[in-house]
């Protein structure tokens, strides 16, 4: 006699009809944990924040949130524990953590012009070995220690080295910047007699640090120079940057109208014009980093650079260009995971790993069903493996592959109830959301959500009654709901039939409909409690000498 018995329980694949799917596989799957192949509920969501927004960010304690769906916050992994943001302001910001969660921003970089200085020689000039000529810089250094490039430097002069030279006209006010310190710096090119050495190069070098607000200085006679100026190839990040992002050698990267730019390791106020890129084959859209490769994701094709190797020089990185036009379409639904980069395009979820692309829901959606989705309107992040998508729609939760060759888990897919407006995987390797409400720990409450598991359409080989079932499971209570389809002669409309619908929290058989014989059915499980296995067959005895 025909019986059935589960031991195993997957997720949901729309893209096969439910009677072709396998047999532990399911029409619906939502809120429930399948990664051990049973069926149990997800704990509760704990708030932890009032704020709340379209992208956030957590760390430990810390909680950050913008309106600005283009917004992006990105840990500096140093030891000075730097947070770098972009889209918070009207400029890219940087601050050390801890004034960082308090929303005490400083802004990155400086001025793009400097006033150059005055320098003037008050003494007597003689002809003889002591005299010079001279030119003089200055730097701002911020509160956060970092150097600007060098202002534009005064006309030169002609000096008595024993003699003092007056400095004036040394910039003090700086909007919108948070300057602490001068750092004033000196040419000399010595003179034999009014003549310049032969094949003399004169480096700037160290005079003093004053305080800001010093708007002039003399330098006095025989004082020792320090070291030379390093910064003349400095240059501020541009204030329209966007998705300013720290990358695992030092540098940061971020988009400036269709070029990359990224900074000097360990000095993310400085983005020389040697290390920026271009020439990509489509408008740059989103900018994503990890230790070892970049990726520019475009309206067309999708790029990426190789950050690894140590590179100083213009145009050092190698660019790849992927053959395949992949052009994201939800700028939020891109995210990093294990080396490889994952959002929504058209078509599907793309997977890019080094200079090689796929598209990964295409075992799992049709082409129609994909965009009944929404994912135009797609936030996204991986954790734990798991790739987590959400649209006003759905919420869609699946196994990604632990490589682009691997084929994906399609009984691992089910969908979640919560719609967020932001969704971000910390550090810690933590999941958050954001509801108009606050920001949310996922599975982090005391409680269990609701599942619900519908399973697969079981089609039997003949007309059959099917009259007794049963669960192994912990002892709480389940729905389980039986669902017989009758097919009227002549008719392509089948008429639903409830065999069953009652709470079980006991592994007992129970009896369904009696009398009724069927070709097709299904089962609904609902609940908090796991469920380990199914079983259902013609007879109680049948089903009890399993």
């Amino acid at each position: 006699m025909p019986s059935l018995k589960l031991t195993q329980f997957g997720g949901i694949a729309p893209k096969q009809r439910p009677n072709n799917l396998h047999q532990a596989m399911a029409q619906v799957a939502e809120d429930v944990d399948l990664s051990r192949g049973t069926l149990r509920p997800w704990r509760t969501d704990k708030k932890v924040s009032d704020k709340t927004g379209k992208v956030i960010f957590v760390d430990k304690c810390c909680y950050l949130a913008s309106e600005n769906c283009h917004a992006n916050f990105s840990p500096m992994e140093t030891d000075c524990g730097y947070l770098v943001a972009s889209g918070v302001g009207d400029y890219p910001v940087i601050q050390q953590r801890q004034n960082a969660c308090d929303d005490r921003w400083q802004r990155l970089g400086f001025p793009v012009e400097i006033p150059a200085p005055n320098a003037q020689f008050l003494g007597t000039l003689s002809q003889d070995f002591n005299q010079e000529l001279r030119q003089y810089i200055y730097t701002l250094v911020d509160e956060l220690g970092f150097e600007s490039a060098p202002s534009l430097p005064s006309e030169p002069i002609y000096v008595h080295n024993d003699q003092n030279v007056v400095i004036s006209g040394i910039g003090a006010d700086f909007p919108t910047y948070s300057i602490a310190k001068v750092r004033l710096y000196c040419a000399v090119t010595p003179l034999d007699y009014g003549d310049p050495k032969a094949e003399y190069d004169a480096h700037f070098l160290l005079v003093d640090e004053v305080d800001v607000g010093t708007t002039s200085y003399v330098h006095q006679a025989h004082s020792v120079y320090g070291e030379e100026c390093l910064t003349e190839e400095y240059a501020p990040p541009a204030d329209n940057m966007r998705d300013l992002q720290y990358c695992g050698n030092g540098q940061l990267g971020g988009l400036v109208g269709t070029e990359l730019w990224l900074s000097e390791p360990l000095k993310p106020h400085a983005f020389p014009e040697a290390y920026r890129y271009g020439n990509f084959n489509g408008r740059p859209i989103r900018f994503l980093c990890g230790e070892k490769v970049g990726y520019i994701l475009t309206d067309e094709y999708p790029a990426m650079i190789e950050m690894e190797s140590p590179c100083q020089s213009q145009g050092c990185r190698s660019i790849s260009i992927v053959e395949e036009p992949l052009p994201i379409i939800s700028y939020q639904s891109a995210c990093l995971y294990n080396g490889a980069c994952f959002y929504a395009t058209k078509d599907g979820l793309v997977m890019l790993a080094g200079n090689s692309a796929k598209v990964i829901t295409t075992a799992l959606f049709t082409q129609d069903q994909w965009q009944a989705l929404a994912p135009w309107q797609m936030s996204g992040v991986v954790h734990d493996g798991y790739y987590f998508g959400f649209t006003d729609k759905i919420g869609i939760r699946f196994k990604v592959p632990d490589s682009i060759h691997d084929d994906v888990q399609i009984e691992a897919l089910a969908t979640l109830s919560i719609r967020p407006k932001a969704v971000y995987r910390s550090d810690q390797d933590q999941l958050f959301f954001a509801l108009d409400d606050g920001i949310y720990q996922w599975n982090a409450g005391n409680s269990w959500k609701h599942f619900k598991w519908r399973g697969r359409l079981n089609a039997l080989p003949g007309y059959t009654a099917m009259t007794a079932y049963k669960l192994v499971q912990e002892y709480q209570s389940n729905r389980v709901t039986h669902i017989a389809y009758k097919r009227h002669r002549d008719e392509m409309v089948q008429e639903p039939v409830v065999l069953s619908d009652r709470i079980v929290n006991d592994t007992r058989p129970h009896r369904l409909k009696a009398g009724y014989a069927t070709l097709f059915f299904d089962v609904e499980i609902s609940g908090q409690g796991e469920v380990w296995e199914y079983h259902i067959a013609s007879s109680v005895a049948e089903l009890g000498g399993e």
